[in-house]
């Protein structure tokens, strides 16, 4: 598979083009031709398809984290209190129901992302404080969000802009952006709770459970 993909890119196709023709995701495409690079370094010599010479610093005794799995998938991070990062994965599969609905071409249709401040809201989709959207580049996978607001509670989409309409793919678990402000000496750091019989949820909660020290 890795011949054929350097035979296409050799013709000057671009990846999505070659992603379309062996019947692969975008990631997948990069994936091979990382693959085939870090092969061509360790062997110690340059084929003739002239793979990069530069490798990647790998500081792990060889091993390297993936960088696509071949699943459908959209992660936000918060980067500060004002920023999220925002990456996904979609595989061909689904990039092909989708074009069949829209009855289009994948790649001509305009990719983006769209991000909802649901702080405090049971979000079914239509009920944010606001959105916000991007549009992306065919190739892009990940994109910066800046200028959001702190402490606050957001979901992101990854879709298609199609007829003026946004029509939502991949939807992201909620973050949260950190605070900005020092806490005042005394502050709690969450909301006390005033019914002890009703347990209270958070939208965030350590994977640390805390145990009350006994004493013998």
């Amino acid at each position: 598979m890795l011949e054929k993909i350097l035979q296409l890119k050799s013709q000057s196709m671009t990846i999505s083009q070659i992603a379309e023709e062996c019947g692969l995701t975008i990631g997948q495409v990069k994936y091979r031709l990382q693959k085939g690079k870090s092969k061509s370094e360790q062997e110690g010599h340059q084929p003739n398809h002239q793979l990069p010479q530069k490798a990647e610093p790998d500081d792990n005794q060889g091993w390297r984290l993936a960088s696509y799995y071949g699943r459908d998938i959209i992660k936000a991070m918060a980067q500060g209190p004002t920023v999220l990062f925002v990456y996904w994965e979609i595989t061909w599969p689904r990039m092909r129901m989708v074009a069949s609905y829209l009855q289009s071409d994948y790649r001509q249709i305009q990719k983006g992302i769209r991000i909802y401040d649901v702080t405090d809201r049971l979000f079914d989709g239509h009920n944010a404080h606001w959105h916000r959207d991007f549009q992306i580049q065919e190739e892009a996978n990940g994109w910066y969000v800046n200028d959001l607001q702190p402490d606050r509670t957001y979901i992101v989409d990854f879709g298609l802009f199609d007829q003026n309409r946004f029509c939502p793919i991949l939807r992201s678990e909620s973050v949260v952006t950190p605070r900005n402000t020092k806490a005042v000496w005394g502050e709690p750091l969450i909301e006390p709770v005033t019914q002890t019989s009703v347990p209270s949820w958070f939208e965030n909660f350590s994977s640390y459970s805390l145990y009350t020290k006994s004493t013998p």
